[in-house]
């Protein structure tokens, strides 16, 4: 029997949201649906190869052999071997990139290359908390920690997104700063943000 879930607020609630990784997958479908073809090969299509990200591709059943091939995943100290799962993740997290190609996306993604930046307006422009200090737009998060978080060097608001195996891609628009990375750990989930904290004090 099934097991009936009650939101804790109504759809539309101002400043509220709720994320789940149902609504990327449904938005991998549509993808899938418009352009004819499957998710990896519109990320291939579409974002990769205009972008010249090289060393970007998508767990999928065809590709789950190159899991080795990637850095380990971990949980505390020991390491997680999920090929299954990642590549029945699709268009909800089963992607494999570096620091490098990470960057180049995420300055074609806010720099217009991808979509109009008009797009990226209306994403931004109303934020709705999920957990302090994380807020989420339409499809991206904003990371903007209070003041008593870091009294000394106040952080700067970032937005782009972070993913479950400690994965960070953000920009400060205030010091055009860009941030790019992986500890690659499910346990320590707050691990990329405190990392990220200390290196914003040294460099803002």
């Amino acid at each position: 029997m099934a097991r009936s879930l009650t939101s804790g607020f109504a759809p539309g609630t101002p400043g509220r949201a709720h994320y789940s990784d149902t609504n990327y997958q449904l938005l991998g479908r549509v993808i899938e649906v418009v352009t004819g073809g499957d998710y990896e090969q519109a990320v291939r299509r579409r974002i990769a190869e205009p972008l010249g990200l090289r060393d970007t591709w998508l767990f999928t059943p065809e590709t789950r052999g190159r899991y080795d091939e990637v850095a380990p995943l971990l949980n505390g100290r020991a390491p997680l071997r999920l090929p299954d799962a990642m590549a029945s993740a699709g268009p909800d997290g089963g992607l494999v990139s570096t620091a490098a190609d990470g960057l180049r996306f995420l300055r074609a993604f806010l720099g217009g290359e991808l979509f109009p930046a008009s797009y990226l307006e209306r994403m931004t422009s109303t934020w709705n908390r999920i957990f302090s200090p994380i807020e989420y737009g339409i499809g991206i998060m904003r990371f903007a920690p209070p003041r008593w978080y870091s009294p000394l060097a106040p952080v700067p608001p970032l937005i782009g997104h972070s993913g479950a195996s400690g994965a960070v891609l953000f920009h400060a628009p205030d010091h055009d700063l860009f941030i790019s990375g992986t500890v690659n750990q499910f346990r320590h989930r707050s691990l990329p943000y405190h990392l990220m904290l200390r290196l914003i004090g040294r460099l803002v």
